[in-house]
Order: C-alpha cells, then structure tokens, then sequence
C-alpha cells in the first residue's frame, strides 16, 4: 500500500486571538481512521515533529497555508527555527486507533490535537491586530515523516521503536479538503468583573417547604447588566464541528415573580455510583426555535437585569422540583454553570430608548461571557421522589468551601430565615 488515508479536520478553538494572552487560543487538528482499505486491528502512532500538525514548521515549508485577508507568506524565513519541541503543546506522538471494530460513528472517533499559539511565541509575533487569517492545509500531504503500529498504545514507545524505520506508506488527508482554522486578531478583550454566587439551603418550617437559596454578587466597581433570558451571544469555543455548546438540561424557575426570570440548572449526582443522573443530556426536553437571520441580535432591556456592586441578588428555587423523577438514593446537588452575555452600566443607560434594546455601539459579540458558577454543593436523600426527614433533621446535608465542610440542618428553622 503506498498510501493510507486519514481523515483530517482543522479548526481554531476561538474565532478571536487575543494578542494579550487572556484568552488561551490553539489551532485543532482532529486526525480518523476512516479509510476502507485501513483493517490493521493495531494502533498506528505518528511523529507530529516536521509535519502539517507542527504549525510554525507546516506554514514555512508549505505544508499548511494562509489566506484571506491577510497571510503569513512573506514571514516564512522567521518561522524556519520554530519546531514542535519549542511548542507550548509539547506533544511529539499521537495515537490513532483502528477502525476495525468501530461501534460508534466515525465524528465521534477523531483523535484531537491541538497546537497552543503561545503569545511570547514566534508564530504569535507574525499575527497582527485588526487582521483575519485563514489556516488550511496546502495539499493532501500531512507531511509525516514517521509511523508505525503498536499493540499497547497505552504504554510510551521505546527508544528502540522509535529508533526504526518509519512504515512505508505515505500518510494522506482522505478529502479535499480538512477544513480551515479562521480568527481575527485583536489588541485585547474586555473581562467581565468577577461575579460571586453562593448557595445555602433554608430548612423547612410548619408552613413551608425546604427551599434552596441562590444569590449573586457583583464584585465589580460599576453596575453590571447581564442578559438571562433571549438567545445569547458571546465568545464561545469551537471544536471540529464547530460550537461547542453544554448539552440542554431541564431548568427550574425561581419562586420569585420578578421578570425577566433568571432560570438556574443543576448537576445531581448518585453518590453511591458517582454517576450524574440530571444535568449532563439527561431528561431533556423542550426544543430549540428557529429564527431568522434578519433578528436584530441586540438583547432587549426586558431580558437585562442590573447586578449593583456589592449588593446580593437572592433567588428562591423549590428543592422538592429538583428530586421529581430521582430513583431512593442519596445525591449531591452542583449548580450548573451558566454563561451569560454582559454590559456594564444599568440596564436603563444601556439601551436604547426608541427600541428598546442594547445601543449599537454597545452591543459586541466578541466577549467572554459572564459566568455564574458556585463551589457550594449539598446532598439530599430520596424516597419515592420525596426528600426524607429523620427525627427533627432534615435529611441533607450542606457542604461549602466558603464556610464549614458540612452542616446538618434542622427543620425547625425560625420562619424569618424563609
């Protein structure tokens, strides 16, 4: 065989290279096994080092290309000395298993490698903010220039498997094409302020339920508005296929009647398996609208709510929602992080009056989100979809890192703490 075919895809993690290093920025290459003449049972292992995976290497000898606006043609000489032994990724071998006896599909196969483009780094010096880049592969070539099979490809190779001679066949991309790894450089990034959120739990009382508490602070020096509701647009990451977005789960709406509603998602956990039974794809419902590409993708203020520096904003959610549907067990309780779009100032100043919605020269869609996330964590047990008592306890215990490790909580809690 004087060839093997691999399939091969390139994208950019993030479609915005921040020239100040904030934002962690790599080219993905996702290599499969997909070829129908490929039926060696055995793992192959390639040598990146020299080939279209060593970027700075791949673009000054050809290997990969850039196009678009602006290319990196001229700057080839510089990148002559850049090899993957001064890479940030500092990997020199990848695996690729073999197709033989392949139950899932091909898309979720692909082994991925990523080239980290380090800001202090050669390559990095040559990308100029304001511009867009393009990077691609030249031709079919992967430019490998050593392989082999293995039968442990869990064990590190020897010095003296590497020491052989590579195989013969000559390693092709399987298309025409591998896709290509598109992004704009920038000067900088605007960081949302630091947004804190804790989770406490007020125990039940003779008139009423056990309910989960959920505040949110604004650490930041000025007001900050954050979208929770309508489609969101921010800095996402990307894989091969393109947006990488967290599966949907169920959401649970506050007992609060304030609108726009803030709807919160939760991580639960089977502490007897450690499995994760609501919240990763599990009980999905609900479907994703369309819309058109002519929606003016600006927020709306009724979808804004305005986090004031240091004052808490608390919200309810009924924990008895949270166990419908849950197996008798004991779980562990996570809020799901939550990614949101953001602006600072109050919601009233930032939009605008004739329509309603975030001013023009406000709204950008090249942002890192604002991120609602907690370290608190609770456990509860459950008995025919009910939150069990013992005696004058409450049957769940709450566990956080801002306070003790874990604390009992009794159900005869004062009613002012409702």
């Amino acid at each position: 065989m004087d060839a093997l075919m691999i399939h091969t895809l390139i994208q950019s993690r993030y479609s915005i290279f921040d020239a100040c290093g904030e934002l962690p920025f790599s080219i993905i290459f996702g290599l499969c096994r997909n070829s129908t003449d490929d039926i060696d049972p055995r793992a192959l292992v390639v040598d990146i080092s020299g080939s279209a995976l060593d970027v700075p290497y791949a673009l000054a000898n050809e290997l990969l290309k850039s196009h678009g606006i602006n290319t990196l043609r001229s700057d080839k000489q510089r990148l002559k000395d850049a090899n993957i032994s001064t890479s940030p990724s500092g990997t020199r071998f990848v695996t690729l298993p073999s197709p033989m006896g392949r139950t899932k599909h091909y898309k979720e196969c692909f082994t991925i490698f990523e080239y980290r483009i380090d800001v202090d780094s050669e390559l990095a010096s040559l990308l100029q903010p304001g511009k867009k880049y393009s990077i691609k592969l030249a031709s079919r070539d992967l430019g490998i220039k050593w392989w082999t099979y293995v039968d442990e490809p869990q064990l590190p190779l020897s010095e003296e498997q590497i020491s052989q001679s590579s195989e013969p066949a000559k390693l092709l991309n399987s298309k025409p094409s591998a896709g290509h790894a598109a992004f704009t450089v920038v000067d900088s990034l605007p960081w949302p302020p630091e947004v804190t959120t804790r989770m406490c739990i007020i125990p039940a009382t003779e008139t009423t339920a056990e309910l989960l508490e959920i505040s949110m602070t604004n650490a930041g020096p000025l007001p900050l508005s954050i979208q929770v509701q309508g489609r969101q647009r921010f800095l996402e990451p990307q894989g091969l296929f393109g947006r990488e977005s967290p599966p949907r789960t169920p959401s649970h709406r506050p007992l609060e009647t304030e609108t726009p509603v803030l709807y919160f998602g939760f991580l639960v956990t089977n502490t007897a398996t450690d499995e994760i039974v609501l919240g990763d794809g599990k009980r999905r419902t609900g479907c994703i609208g369309l819309t058109s590409g002519k929606v003016d993708p600006r927020p709306r203020m009724q979808d804004l709510i305005t986090l004031e520096p240091v004052q808490p904003l608390v919200r309810h959610v009924d924990l008895g929602g949270i166990v419908v549907g849950l197996k008798d067990g004991t779980y562990r309780i996570e809020l799901r992080e939550k990614a949101m779009w953001w602006c600072e100032g109050r919601k009233e100043d930032i939009c605008d009056e004739e329509d309603g919605r975030v001013k023009k020269e406000l709204f950008r869609k090249d942002i890192p989100p604002v991120v609602l996330r907690s370290e608190d964590t609770f456990e509860l047990r459950v008995v025919d979809e009910e939150m069990v008592r013992s005696g004058s306890t409450s049957a769940f215990q709450y566990k956080s890192t801002h306070g003790s490790s874990k604390t009992s909580l009794s159900v005869e809690a004062p009613a002012s703490n409702a």
